[in-house]
């Protein structure tokens, strides 16, 4: 049995991984802003904690709960996508997105990273997106979303370096039928999840460093 702590895990993706993860028996730890309306992930046995991933308060006092607690694998899923063009983005808006999608696992990684050391084998998978990939994009708009999985995708690159050997990924799940998609998409969240886990599984240090398709294969920068 690994323990996992998956962030935004009240909904979408991280339910979906929750609710696998706990029918094979892992202990997971899930997060929500508010962790009240985490109903759903209460019910399936996983610890509910609070956290916003935005605030380094937040974020201590989550590290601060957890000390002493081992962490096989750190899933940082927590996410927001801003549909916006060149015509009508706002700043405010981006940076916000920059504020989640970037510097959120980044955040989450660096307080947590004492319980993933208590680990015998700790593994690092951020939720991603194609639409982070630079030389993929052929149809351009969404700046801010483009933009802060682009960055992501380097936080994770460099913190594969710094945390070598440990494995430490971006996977990109697919269009997925979500929220946050307003429900559009080619697979159901527990089908994605589904996609995932094997290569999550799986995750060997030759593989740190690299921008995965759900499927297991990689994704261009």
């Amino acid at each position: 049995m690994s323990t996992v702590l998956i962030t935004g895990a009240n909904r979408g993706l991280g339910l979906a991984f929750a609710r696998a993860l706990r029918a094979r028996g892992d202990e997971v730890i899930g997060t929500a802003r508010e962790p009240a309306n985490a109903e759903e992930l209460a019910a399936l046995g996983a610890t509910v904690e609070e956290l916003e991933v935005t605030d380094d308060a937040s974020v201590a006092s989550l590290a601060e709960r957890l000390e002493g607690k081992p962490i096989d694998l750190l899933i940082n899923n927590a996410g927001i996508l801003r549909r916006d063009r060149i015509e009508s983005f706002e700043p405010e808006t981006v940076l916000r997105q920059f504020d989640v999608n970037a510097l959120g696992p980044l955040r989450v990684t660096r307080a947590l990273l004492p319980n993933l050391r208590l680990a015998d084998a700790p593994k690092i998978v951020s939720i991603t997106s194609r639409m982070g990939s630079v030389e993929d994009n052929s149809s351009g708009g969404f700046y801010g979303y483009r933009a802060s999985k682009a960055a992501l995708n380097a936080v994770i690159k460099s913190l594969s370096i710094d945390l070598d050997p440990w494995p430490v990924v971006v996977i990109h799940p697919g269009y997925v039928r979500t929220r946050m998609t307003g429900n559009q998409g080619d697979l159901s969240a527990d089908e994605a999840v589904e996609r995932m886990l094997p290569l999550i599984d799986h995750l060997e240090a030759s593989q740190s460093g690299k921008f995965f398709h759900r499927d297991g294969h990689e994704l261009p920068w």
